[in-house]
């Protein structure tokens, strides 16, 4: 048996088998049997073929789990900015009675299919066949309001006003094989004239989602009313109607129903400014070199921001990084102007440094307290 791809796609696969998408692999990269220039019919090996395949959805299942959470994470976050525009929302959680199976009917090499999510891999169910089985269950309740009824699920002339979204598996969902058996071949084909005993049985397999896998059911309403409305004709319908293929025999019910909350998504911290890292930089490491730093992140526009930002209440900030405000004529001269006023009113002694003038002849305090006037009178 092989896949019939080139070459050089096959090694692809082969190499990276846990990450090529599953979809894709079900639905075309099969193996069949005899040549790439002349295949033939699987007949009695599309049994061995389902169980591969059902083996390769297992050695998938991180790459499918990460699929999912991301998935329902997108989803919910979409609910939330579509309740925060004022519509109503909900998402319906029931976990499956027996197996499950949409799908059964789409083209495939093995004839029979099952539905899964071209980009995650997943198996899912059709929006379109939640709201055709919901409509359904409503069409059928002698006590729904033929005019509610229209309104959620709209008619020839008028558009429903309730979405029903595609339902998502909660977890990765198990799988396994499952078999329709004709026990009658000859006489279905027209071979005989009626059916007996003495003909062989015709097992027709096909993979479906195992029971107790949960799935997940958005609903977007216009108002809370129509909401609830529209979850008691969904939750009836996959109770008691089911959705999927075979629902006659006890495929597609669910169970143990559920209204999940939707949780806003965690806020991302804002990132801080510039302006705002120089700050923290400095706080972090107090010194004339980080004081400089963000002085060149000060705009014009920093002054409110200064006067209440306690830069002069930091600890160590001293009467020396002041020199960083004399030298850079660049900074913008209200920030400058500002900052030489702080240092004047907050960091400089100027009684103690004539004082020192005087006695000790030493001028290093009174001629930056000099350059600093200068700066806030304008003259510097």
């Amino acid at each position: 048996m092989f896949i019939p791809l080139p070459e050089s796609v096959e090694v692809v696969l082969n190499s990276d088998n846990k990450n090529s998408n599953y979809a894709l692999l079900f639905n075309k990269w099969l193996k069949i049997e005899g040549t790439f220039e002349s295949p033939k019919e699987l007949k009695d090996g599309k049994i061995k073929e389902f169980i591969r395949l059902k083996d390769e959805y297992g050695k998938r299942e991180s790459q499918l789990k990460t699929s999912a959470t991301a998935q329902k994470a997108r989803t919910n976050n979409i609910l939330c900015q579509l309740q925060q525009n004022s519509l109503s929302v909900a998402i319906v959680t029931c976990k499956v009675s027996d197996a499950l199976v949409c799908g059964i009917g789409d083209e495939h090499p093995l004839e029979n299919s099952l539905r899964l999510d071209h980009c995650t891999g997943l198996p899912y169910i059709p929006s379109s066949s939640i709201k055709g089985v919901a409509n359904f269950a409503a069409e059928s309740d002698e006590s729904t309001d033929e005019i509610t009824r229209e309104k959620v699920f709209g008619t020839q002339d008028q558009i429903g006003k309730v979405q029903f979204w595609d339902g998502f598996p909660v977890e990765v969902p198990a799988l396994k094989i499952d078999i329709m058996n004709n026990h009658f071949p000859d006489y279905y084909s027209g071979k005989s004239s009626a059916p007996s005993d003495d003909m062989n049985p015709n097992p027709v397999p096909f993979i479906v989602v195992d029971s107790d896998s949960e799935f997940y059911f958005p609903i977007v309403a216009p108002d809370q009313g129509m909401l609830q409305q529209a979850t008691q004709f969904l939750e009836k319908a996959l109770e008691e109607w089911g959705v999927g293929a075979k629902t006659s025999v006890g495929y597609g019910m669910f169970y143990d129903f559920e209204e999940k909350a939707i949780i806003p998504p965690p806020s991302k911290p804002k990132a801080l400014s510039p302006r705002d890292k120089a700050f923290e930089n400095l706080k972090k490491t107090v010194n004339p070199e980080n004081f400089g730093k963000l002085l060149l992140e000060l705009k014009e526009k920093d002054e409110e921001w200064l006067k209440n930002s306690g830069l002069f209440a930091i600890p160590n900030l001293n009467a020396g990084f002041a020199e960083k405000v004399i030298e850079n004529k660049t900074v913008p001269s209200n920030i400058r102007k500002a900052l030489a006023q702080q240092f004047v009113d907050e960091k400089i002694n100027l009684k103690e440094a004539i004082r020192r003038a005087e006695k000790k002849n030493d001028r290093k305090e009174l001629n930056r307290y000099e350059k600093l006037k200068g700066i806030v009178d304008g003259i510097d």
